[in-house]
Parts: C-alpha cells; structure tokens; sequence
C-alpha cells in the first residue's frame, strides 16, 4: 500500500466517521455527547495520522489544509484544551472546565478558537 492510497482510505474514513457522529445526533443515541466525543477522538487519532502524510508527501495535502505552522498548532493546542475541558464538564467540574478554557484564551493566538472558547465559557456559566 501507498501512502497515497492509505490517504485516500483514511479521508473516506473520517468522512464515515463524520456522519455517524450527525447520526448518533439524529437518532439521539444516549449519551448523545459522549458518543459524540469518542467519535471525535477517533477522528482526531485519522487526522493525526494524515498530518504524518503530509509531512512526508506535502503534494497529498488539500489546498484548503494549507495552513501555516503557527495556524496547526495552534489547532492542536485548542484540541487539546477542549479535550481536557470537555472530560473536566463530564466530570462535573464545571468551574475548572471554565478555567481550562479561560487558561487556553491567555495562551492562544488563534483569534477563532479563542472565540470558541468564549462561547463555551458563556455556555458553561
């Protein structure tokens, strides 16, 4: 195998995995949003793996993926930070998974993301 045809193989797998999370939506399928969630990290764990893809074979990279350094992690880093804030939310820890987005917010150059974490703040208050 390829690692274009493993690109190919894993863009069909993260677009599978992206309608089973609008399916687990749609038929309510409890709990909603930790299933949600696993879906996610699925798609994350495809996502990291097509990353290394594109490290090795940049010409396999979409040109809507051309971001730069800088944009891709900080990507990760809201990644990571709602990951850590959404298992604290689960938990019951709603106070310190405001915190975990307020700490993301002071650290972040990404004016989107830090727009996000705004709005989940708000959500959580």
């Amino acid at each position: 195998m390829t690692l274009k045809s493993l690109h190919q193989l894993l863009r069909v797998a993260s677009h599978l995995l992206d309608q089973a999370a609008a399916e687990v939506r749609s038929n309510d399928l409890a709990p909603v949003r930790e299933n949600i969630e696993r879906i996610g990290r699925a798609l994350i764990e495809v996502i990291e793996v097509q990353r290394l893809i594109y490290e090795e074979q940049p010409e396999l990279a979409p040109k809507s993926l051309a971001a730069s350094p800088k944009e891709a992690d900080a990507g990760r880093l809201f990644t990571q930070f709602t990951m850590e804030a959404l298992a604290l939310e689960d938990a019951g820890h709603t106070e310190a998974a405001r915190e975990k987005y307020t700490a993301f917010i002071g650290i972040s150059p990404s004016h989107p993301h830090r727009e996000i974490a705004r709005a989940e703040i708000r959500r959580l208050s």
